[in-house]
């Protein structure tokens, strides 16, 4: 195989894993909580599946759905210790979490203590794309339903949504739970990429990576974190080749780049609406005549009311004026 085209294929591949560990940070900021514990579920669901697939002998597929049960459970059982915090606070618990993640994977006999363990199963680019898919059609499925509903009015305000009757500590747990489970997926794809793993494998770096795919990506829409996750993994491949640390500085520079001028990610679909409404206010009637647009109400009613009556009151009801 030609070297690049060789390169271009590895490139894509981890990619791809990167895409669902990015997907797993996404559920939990889905429902407005910051967390960094996926590299513990990757670890997890690495280790599990590799495990299994060395000492019993059966397919990756198993392997990998042994690692994501695994995980998915290690995901209820931290949402449940971690249910009171919030901000910052949970940000740093899952930190910590990912630092005792390293000291039980040295000091536990089935990961291969500091020696590693080789990884004894190798997915294709097929089986890697498949993976992916899957999990891109559980999120759409996820998003129409009554979880996605829930998860999206917590992020806004839990307070509203609690009075609104979603049970917020439940959707907690349910994002967590869910996180876990993708989480630990993502981790068997980049053992098998690595084709080795040890405690320094999976580390506070690689969380840095995954959220920060979701923020260059658009943290309010699930594909948006594919995106960032190709940018961030596949990009700098080619940019090592050229210039030491490229991986770091083209991060850097593309993180400062949205943060000041695309602060929604390169897919918002939030941007794309207001777009959309500024496109439709220029093509109205009104904006043809040359007449302004009434700020914030639509064309030919005042802001904040119907068409036709007061600001906030039914339409035709009678106004004061002022009469000098």
């Amino acid at each position: 195989m030609n070297a690049n085209l060789a390169l271009l294929e590895s490139a894509v591949m981890f990619a791809m894993a990167g895409s669902v560990l990015a997907l797993s940070t996404y559920v939990t900021l889905w429902t407005g909580l910051l967390s960094f514990a996926t590299v513990s579920f990757a670890a997890i669901g690495a280790f599990t599946s590799t495990w299994m697939a060395s000492h019993s002998g059966i397919s990756w597929p198993l392997a990998t759905l042994g690692g994501m049960v695994t995980g998915a459970l290690t995901g209820l059982l931290v949402g449940y210790l971690f249910r009171r915090l919030s901000s910052h606070w949970l940000a740093l618990a899952t930190v910590a979490l990912v630092l005792i993640t390293q000291v039980l994977v040295v000091n536990l006999g089935f990961t291969g203590g500091a020696f590693g363990k080789v990884v004894p199963y190798k997915l294709t680019f097929w089986q890697m794309l498949l993976v992916l898919i899957i999990v891109c059609v559980v999120l759409v499925l996820l998003t129409r339903s009554k979880f996605g509903m829930a998860a999206a009015a917590t992020r806004e305000d839990p307070r509203v949504a609690a009075a609104l009757g979603i049970p917020v500590q439940r959707v907690y747990l349910t994002a967590f739970a869910i996180s876990g489970g993708i989480g630990a997926i993502g981790g068997t794809m980049e053992a098998s990429q690595l084709s080795f793993i040890n405690s320094d494998t999976f580390y506070v770096n690689l969380a840095v990576t995954a959220v920060a795919s979701v923020v260059l990506g658009g943290a309010f829409y699930w594909l948006g974190s594919i995106v960032g996750a190709v940018v961030f993994t596949g990009l700098p491949v080619y940019i090592n080749q050229y210039v030491s640390n490229g991986q770091e500085i083209v991060n850097g520079i593309l993180l400062v780049a949205i943060i000041i001028w695309l602060p929604g990610g390169l897919i918002d679909p939030m941007r794309w609406q207001r777009g959309r409404d500024r496109r439709r206010q220029r093509g109205s009637p009104a904006a043809q005549a040359g007449q302004p647009l009434p700020a914030g109400g639509p064309a030919g009613g005042p802001a904040g009311g119907p068409a036709g009556g007061p600001a906030g009151g039914p339409a035709g009801a009678p106004t004061l004026e002022r009469t000098e």
